[in-house]
């Protein structure tokens, strides 16, 4: 078989990558790094059904795909009205200062800095996703109140 190159074109030097699903997985910690917020934000938005969601668990710790929040991170400039030119420009310039400037915490977990614009754009997805969980604890709360200041019990007290 002299002179017979391969089907898939190998020794052609235009060889095809693939990457295996799981590659391009972030755990919960990597994911917040990823999107410049802190952990506990991206936590809080996944329990509030307002950030992105994880693609798998293994156990307690959710896994998020990059493409998931690549589309997370468009709706919310999207939301904003910012521009496809700025976002890009934008997370270019974060995804620099990331590669740069990684440090641990006290505890040696990984902690990289902040993104100001994504700190805003989750802080406004928080503030309109849990405001009015918020105002119905309020008025469960205040019902609550009232209810037990018209008994008896509470009267003897």
């Amino acid at each position: 078989m002299t002179g017979h190159s391969p089907v898939d074109g190998a020794d052609d030097g235009a060889a095809t990558v693939h990457h295996f699903p799981l590659r391009r997985m972030l755990p919960l910690e990597d994911a917040a790094l990823y999107l410049g917020i802190p952990a506990r934000r991206l936590r809080i938005l996944g329990l509030l059904n307002a950030g992105p969601r994880p693609a798998a668990r293994h156990g307690r710790n959710a896994m998020y795909r990059v493409e998931d929040l690549d589309r997370y991170v468009a709706t919310l400039y999207a939301e904003a009205r910012i521009s496809m030119a700025e976002q890009a420009r934008q997370r270019q310039e974060w995804r620099v200062r990331a590669a740069t400037t990684v440090d641990f915490d006290a505890h040696g977990r990984r902690r990289g800095p902040v993104d100001p614009c994504m700190q805003i754009l989750t802080l406004n997805a928080l503030v309109s996703v849990g405001s009015p969980l918020v105002l119905k604890m309020l008025f469960v709360s205040g019902l609550g109140v009232i209810f037990l200041s018209h008994t008896p019990l509470v009267w003897r007290l």
